[in-house]
């Protein structure tokens, strides 16, 4: 697998920032899918950290606009859950309205799909720089979807592949 792995990452390059062509995106979801899911998420955290990425946001609104309503669901309450008392605050953000007395709620599949990438976006940079662990969190639940994490950039995906490699 190593040379797979090697082989892909020198098409990446290659690709620059770029969005890679449908073959390396299947590659990488065999490589990702074959590999532990500790590896790819710690990849997907440098992809993340990285300065040569997009910032973590922008990242994380792209993965949300190619997941599914149940992928979509799992992301905000994720990121909801790490920005604790600040939940209440990104919930009308998101246009959404928390149950009365309770602080958060569990978001539907039906209500994220109501959500856009960009409010996703704005969630995902607030939460981040009031829990910076929330890069973990959100690494740990899309290496669970190499699905998705493949429509990714090249250099994204470059990075993921490094961690897996080493």
């Amino acid at each position: 697998m190593n040379a797979e792995v090697e082989s892909l990452m020198d098409e990446l390059l290659g690709a620059g920032s770029g969005q890679p062509s449908q073959d390396m995106q299947n590659r990488f979801q065999q490589v990702a899918t074959s590999s532990s899911s500790n590896a790819v998420a710690q990849g997907m955290t440098s992809a993340f950290n990285s300065p040569q990425t997009p910032p973590f946001g922008q990242l994380v609104a792209h993965l949300f606009g190619q997941s599914n309503p149940d992928q979509r669901s799992g992301l905000l309450n994720r990121l909801l859950a790490a920005a604790g008392p600040n939940a209440g605050g990104l919930l009308s953000q998101l246009g959404l309205q928390s149950p009365a007395g309770s602080p958060t709620q569990n978001i539907s599949p039906e209500q994220a799909s109501q959500v856009t990438p960009q409010q996703v976006q704005e969630v995902a940079t607030q939460a981040q720089n009031s829990n910076p662990g929330i890069v973990n969190t959100v690494s740990e639940f899309y290496a669970q979807h190499p699905m998705v994490v493949k429509t990714l950039g090249a250099a994204a995906l470059w990075a993921i592949l490094d961690h897996v490699r080493r």
